[in-house]
């Protein structure tokens, strides 16, 4: 199909959140789908995981404990070779993604390469619900479940999805739930929604910088020296209860979907030139 310049601009500014560069990460996650979509639980599982093999607390893991760890997934393990060896495997997806993702967050400038994966799992907290994915990343940048209490709304239906909670695992992650300065800045990364061109984030969008405003938050609620808060009492500020509601950094997007609409809107478009020829 032929995309209109309209078209690219929806799909461009979905991924370059107000600025002039698109976060080809995102756009490159979404482009991969269909992915099965972690749980909190899982996501938090996975990153003890890590934790575990990263026996030096650098943060960072080579390939070869890449694949020790794994994800919340695996590849099709219950593959076989026929007797006769003539029939082809099945295309192993799954075990491919996992390669694949590992080539997409990993930093291939050093060697071995390392990932990141405190970083990797901000992106897979993704959800079609942004605020929702949000509260996904608060779990994993704090290393505890933080609970949504508001229903959640699912926007889009993606295939794998997997998010209900197992309540006896939940356990296993709940905590004091703090969260420093530091990690703040590092889930709300790069500006909020650009939705609105007029509205109390505009600036702040520009700056692509929440430096001063967090700062301000936390001597307000009375941390003069800048110390980790309870998550709870951050979360009841007003400005970071309309700062989630705005933030599109967790928006989890459906290329496929997006490009089907943009397809049917062409359909009616071609339709509509049709009936004013005839006429």
């Amino acid at each position: 199909m032929n995309l209109t310049l309209t078209d690219l601009h929806n799909l461009t500014t979905a991924f370059s959140m107000n600025t002039e560069l698109i976060d080809w990460r995102r756009f490159m996650l979404s482009a991969a789908q269909p992915w099965p979509v972690p749980s909190v639980t899982q996501l938090l599982k996975t990153l003890h995981n890590f934790m575990s093999v990263d026996v030096a607390g650098s943060g960072f893991v080579t390939l070869e404990y890449y694949k020790q760890v794994g994800l919340w997934f695996n590849g099709s393990e219950d593959l076989s070779i026929t007797k006769d060896c003539t029939e082809h495997l099945p295309f192993d997806r799954l075990g491919n993604l996992l390669e694949f993702f590992f080539s997409l967050f990993a930093d291939s400038g050093r060697v071995p390469a390392l990932l990141n994966y405190s970083e990797m799992l901000l992106y897979f907290a993704s959800h079609s619900d942004p605020s929702e994915g949000v509260y996904r990343a608060l779990s994993v940048a704090t290393r505890t479940y933080i609970h949504r209490k508001e229903a959640s709304l699912v926007c889009e239906t993606f295939p794998y999805t997997n998010t209900e909670e197992d309540e006896n695992e939940l356990l296993n992650y709940r905590g004091e739930g703090v969260v420093s300065l530091a990690t703040l800045l590092k889930v709300f990364r790069d500006g909020g929604s650009r939705d609105e061109d007029n509205h109390r984030f505009s600036s702040l969008e520009t700056e692509g910088s929440y430096d001063k405003h967090f700062i301000k938050i936390y001597k307000e609620l009375g941390n003069e020296d800048l110390t980790p808060l309870p998550v709870e009492l951050l979360l009841k500020h007003p400005f970071i209860q309309e700062l989630i509601k705005k933030y599109q950094g967790y928006k989890l997007h459906d290329i496929k979907f997006f490009l089907q609409r943009a397809e049917q809107a062409q359909s009616t478009d071609e339709k509509t030139t049709c009936k004013d020829s005839d006429v």
